[in-house]
């Protein structure tokens, strides 16, 4: 890869949603034709996919991204968080990234003197398209990213429901728009999560943290502005 196919690429990231052959363009200082030429590039080592006249990071970026920083540095990195968020709620929380064969979930916190009932979930891969954290990271990945976590998912969880694909585009647009994702029932009727995506190696859709605990207790929290209270938890994690 050159300078200017490095160039493109730095661009698409920079603009995101924005990035049309013509912003590009104007963004990197390249004649369109040039760019489009770098595109096709791209596009074909699966760093860069085209949706109607934008473009965006492609799957397998993505899948290189997942692999850039270690576990244990993003374990060293949210445990505050993670710890401070468990004793003030009350419940336990979590943080789960995308690997190369799906949404794993690295790290919980539960609090030290729980009042009550508090839910541990399990460690690592999560059902893609019903999990609030597997949402939260989905929400930003290529369509085709989604699709391949979505069906290497499937056979781990075969007693779960499948989700009809365009509900989950619609409610994929939801996370998108508000930065929280749902479990309210989905893997358990009395079991309730939300997620909020955290920005990794300059992307959304690498990493999120979120809450889990009785549905009951997690509905009423929800009406106590807990999506407000996750997002302000979300701001004081630095992993650039």
């Amino acid at each position: 890869m050159d300078n200017r196919n490095l160039a493109v690429l730095e661009g698409i990231a920079r603009l995101g949603e924005e990035a049309t052959a013509k912003h590009l363009a104007d963004e990197v200082n390249l004649p369109q034709a040039t760019v489009y030429r770098r595109i096709t590039d791209l596009e074909n080592l699966g760093l860069v996919e085209r949706t109607g006249r934008h473009y965006r990071i492609g799957s397998r970026l993505y899948r290189l991204l997942a692999t850039g920083t270690s576990t244990s540095e993003l374990v060293k990195a949210v445990m505050p968080v993670l710890s401070g968020m468990a004793e003030a709620l009350g419940e336990t929380t979590f943080a789960a990234r995308l690997v190369t064969d799906g949404v794993d979930l690295f790290q919980i916190c539960v609090p030290a003197d729980p009042k009550g009932a508090i839910v541990i979930p399990n460690k690592g891969l999560r059902p893609a398209s019903i999990c609030s954290a597997a949402k939260a990271i989905l929400a930003h990945v290529p369509k085709s990213l989604q699709a391949e976590v979505i069906a290497a998912a499937a056979p781990l969880f075969p007693d779960l429901p499948s989700k009809d694909a365009d509900l989950l585009e619609a409610e994929f647009g939801q996370i998108r728009e508000s930065g929280i994702a749902y479990c309210i029932g989905e893997e358990d009727p009395d079991i309730a999560s939300i997620a909020t995506p955290i920005e990794l190696n300059g992307a959304l859709g690498q990493m999120c943290i979120g809450i889990v605990g009785p549905r009951g207790r997690i509905s009423r929290k929800l009406e106590q502005d807990l999506e407000q209270k996750l997002r302000l938890r979300r701001s004081s994690i630095d992993l650039h």
